[in-house]
This record gives structure tokens, C-alpha cells and sequence, in this order.
């Protein structure tokens, strides 16, 4: 039978093992927090821009949902990378540009395919339907390369049958989603910038929007082609939104 002090000590040892409990998932929710409210995307979000700019019928996100190869909805789900689970999906506003996060295409890179993940070569026949003079890409990638690597070649492909190639390189317009870094293009900005708790560690997480010029803005273009140049990164598409020049800020 327990005595009087027996009993009282073990009420004790469960009160301070509560008390660490409660401690450990107040300290973690406050970093969540911290982390939630300091997201670029929250303060552009807050501002209402993105909205402000498609009811100007200045740039207007293209849906992705018939596009992508992996859907927003099962980024919490991907073992291989647990931190896509921290990743922004849905409607966005990055630099002042409104996003539709629909989920993600990923064009072959060496260095996944080295781990036998074999990201097709090419997407192809990706509806446009319109005339724009900028093509806002919302993308990151796997792997680093040396700065100005082609990672790759976006083709607007125009309703006369025309057609114009815009290369994306690693360094200048994108870099790897996995960490924070730097972009030497005039074109491209950090866009978001973000962290993964995971079990182990906090990984810093980045993506990166690139305006792409369209030399024909008043051509219409009716789809656009993605190709990888086949270097070691892959390519990470998450957004395209057209629109109107100088949008990004």
C-alpha cells in the first residue's frame, strides 16, 4: 500500500511532466506563429494586392489543376520530402503578383534521376488561350548547378503557328527549393521564403518567381511548352499567372 509521501511524490512527478508538456507545445505553436505571420505571402495577402490586380484585369493566374503531375492536396503526403508540407498552396500573392498553387510540374534533372527519380523530359499543350505581355513563373527546383546552368526552356507557342523560347537558368532566374539564397537576374525574385519543422531540424525552404517577357504581347498565345535541358537540376513549376509588364515588386 502507498504511503501519504509515496503518493504525493508521484502527483508531483506527473504535475512537472505535465507542466514540460505544456511548456514544449506553447514554445512550439509561438514558433509556428512567428513563422506564420513574418511569410511574405501573409502580409501581401493581408494588403488584398492580388485581388486588386485581377479586378484591374491586370494579370489573371492560370488554373492548373488539369496540369500538374502532383496535386496541392498531397503535398502534406510526400514521404520522400516531408517539408512540401509547409509549403504554400491555393491562391497566393508573391510580389505583388496573385498565384493559383494548384500543385507542381517537375521536369528531369540529373540529380533526381540519379536517385531513380526520373521526372519526364518535357510537358507539352499547357492552355493559354490569350495575348499577355509578361508570363509571371512561380517555380524552384532539385539540386544545384553552377550559376547560369540552363535549367529549362519555356516555348510560348502562338495561335499563328509562331513560336518564341525563353530559357530559365539556375542561379539567374531559380535556385533549390531546399534553403535560402540569392538570384543575380533582374527578372527574378525570392518569392517566398519559408521553414520545415521537421523532426530533426528546421530546413529553410525557398521559391522564386521569374517575369518572363513575351516579344509578341499582342499575338495570342495558345499554349506553352515546358523542356528540361537536362542539366542536374530539376525544374520545379508550381504558378504561371500572364499578365501585364512590370507587376512584379
Amino acid at each position: 500500500m502507498q504511503t501519504d509521501d509515496s503518493i504525493r511524490r508521484s502527483k508531483i512527478r506527473i504535475f512537472i511532466v505535465l507542466g514540460v508538456v505544456a511548456l514544449a507545445v506553447g514554445a512550439f505553436g509561438l514558433m509556428r506563429f512567428m513563422i506564420w505571420s513574418r511569410a511574405p505571402q501573409r502580409i501581401a495577402a493581408a494588403k488584398g494586392k492580388g485581388a486588386r490586380v485581377i479586378a484591374k484585369h491586370l494579370a489573371e493566374p492560370l488554373s492548373m489543376t488539369a496540369e500538374v503531375d502532383t496535386p496541392a492536396e498531397r503535398f502534406a503526403n510526400i514521404t520522400t520530402f516531408p517539408a512540401w508540407g509547409f509549403v504554400p498552396i491555393g491562391s497566393q500573392t508573391f510580389c505583388e503578383v496573385p498565384l493559383q498553387i494548384d500543385g507542381m510540374i517537375c521536369l528531369w534533372g540529373a540529380g533526381n534521376a540519379k536517385n531513380g527519380i526520373d521526372f519526364p523530359e518535357e510537358k507539352t499543350g499547357i492552355q493559354i488561350g490569350k495575348s499577355f505581355e509578361t508570363l509571371y513563373v512561380y517555380h524552384g527546383s532539385f539540386f544545384s548547378s553552377p550559376n547560369g546552368t540552363p535549367v529549362y526552356e519555356i516555348v510560348f507557342r502562338y495561335e499563328d503557328g509562331g513560336s518564341a523560347t525563353n530559357q530559365i537558368r539556375y542561379g539567374n532566374d531559380v535556385l533549390d527549393w531546399y534553403g535560402h539564397g540569392k538570384l543575380t537576374a533582374a527578372r527574378s525574385k525570392i518569392a517566398w521564403q519559408g521553414m520545415a519543422d521537421l523532426e530533426t531540424r528546421q530546413q529553410p525552404l525557398q521559391f522564386c518567381l521569374t517575369a518572363v517577357e513575351n516579344p509578341r504581347p499582342d499575338a495570342v498565345v495558345a499554349t506553352i511548352d515546358l523542356y528540361s535541358c537536362k542539366s542536374r537540376t530539376a525544374a520545379c513549376i508550381l504558378a504561371f499567372t500572364p499578365g501585364r509588364k512590370g507587376l512584379m515588386r
